[in-house]
């Protein structure tokens, strides 16, 4: 089989990745809306559900509809709710169009992207799905800058509206494309039952760690991704220059995101995701009792790193414990977990700043869910991957 699958999937997961520029658009929504920074945080939050949701149900999507024709609905939808955002100036709007649609489509789309990279290519598996999922934080490394470019020529809703014609005009390449690669279904597409059957699955204390383990990791992570912009300023970093805190961390990102699924197959899944919530841990920590503008910077690469590295290690991990075929059901699931540090991490991140009027206590509280990350994903069992993970 050609690489055509994994190079839609590197592709689908890029343009999504504009979701981690976000941080660049919090100040300039703000004073266009006219809102807090804690409502505008709102709307990232609810796209953080929206995704969960997709994620949730893209296994099942699978079920009924092909790879080609997916891609092709969920770009559409996701142009549609930047659409709405970049057209309507107004708070409700942003929700509605960047929250529930957009997310729903990043959700969607992120699964849709995974299940091409795990089929069975001409190069390692953990590999493809490293690639893949690296592209993602490419996506957010590359979209900030280009975001502020255009908030500076006519502001945050034209971004929107721009965004919204180039989601069309992938989303319709990416189905053709991959129409025309005529992939095999994924190995696990009719695998398990409804949307919510075995929901602990057949190894419950497995499934409870994974979770509790990624909501850990992903809220400490997420309060500092949603706010890389904001967090660089507030520790020193000059304003015009802003966008170094995203792009550090999704530069990072990358190279982790890279490496973790093929340190997974070398060192096992366990002791990577352990590695990962430490690395989250220390520089947070280290951040809060000895604030300033150059440690904002390696704690926000850091952080960026270590979350990339946990969008390969957890699929690759989830392979070991499952199997390939279980994948798409498994990760979905544990996905919950994800949506629900997304809406609140974010969100809490800004009531903080509100309330403090800085960054200080939600870099502490992140560096704190970190650890606990640590011991959660240390509790899980040693195990090797089945055979049918290969």
């Amino acid at each position: 089989m050609s690489l055509l699958p994994l190079i839609i999937a590197i592709l689908v997961n890029f343009s999504m990745g504009s979701f981690y520029g976000w941080s660049v658009l919090v100040a300039p929504l703000e004073e266009s809306i006219g809102a807090t920074r804690s409502d505008i945080s709102l709307a990232y939050s609810i796209a953080f559900v929206s995704m969960t949701v997709g994620m949730f149900i893209t296994h099942s999507l699978l079920r009924i509809a092909s790879l080609p024709y997916l891609l092709f609905v969920v770009f559409t939808i996701g142009a549609l709710g930047m659409a709405i955002s970049g057209y309507f100036v107004a708070l409700w709007s942003l929700v509605v169009g960047y929250g529930v649609l957009l997310g729903f489509a990043l959700g969607v789309s992120y699964f849709l992207a995974m299940t091409a990279a795990s089929l069975n290519l001409p190069i390692r598996r953990s590999i493809a799905i490293s690639m893949s999922m690296s592209a993602f934080a490419g996506g957010g490394l590359v979209w900030p800058p280009i975001f502020v470019a255009i908030i500076d020529w006519q502001g945050p809703h034209a971004v929107f509206l721009l965004f919204a014609a180039y989601l069309i005009v992938i989303g319709t390449v990416s189905a053709i494309l991959m129409r025309a690669a005529r992939p095999p279904a994924h190995s696990g597409a009719q695998e398990g039952g409804g949307v919510f059957s075995d929901i602990m699955t057949d190894r419950p204390r497995v499934f409870i760690l994974l979770w509790f383990g990624f909501i850990f990791i992903a809220f400490a992570a997420l309060m500092a991704i949603g706010h890389a912009a904001g967090i660089a300023t507030y520790y020193g970093i000059p304003a015009d220059q802003a966008y170094w805190g995203p792009m550090l961390s999704n530069l990072v990102y990358i190279g982790f995101a890279l490496s973790a699924g093929i340190l997974c197959d070398l060192i096992t899944g366990r002791r990577v995701l352990i590695g990962i919530a430490a690395v989250m841990a220390v520089p947070l920590l280290v951040l809060y009792f000895v604030p300033s503008a150059g440690m904002s910077l390696v704690a926000l690469a850091l952080v960026g790193g270590a979350f990339g590295a946990s969008s390969s290690a957890y699929p690759v991990t989830v392979t070991g414990y499952y199997g390939v075929a279980a994948l798409p059901r498994i990760y979905g699931r544990l996905s919950s977990s994800y949506g629900l540090a997304g809406l609140l991490g974010p969100f809490a991140a800004g009531v903080l700043y509100d309330w403090e009027g800085g960054y200080n206590v939600a870099i502490l509280i992140a560096g704190i869910l970190a650890t606990i990350g640590v011991f959660t994903v240390w509790a899980l069992p040693k195990n090797r991957a089945p055979a049918s993970a290969e």
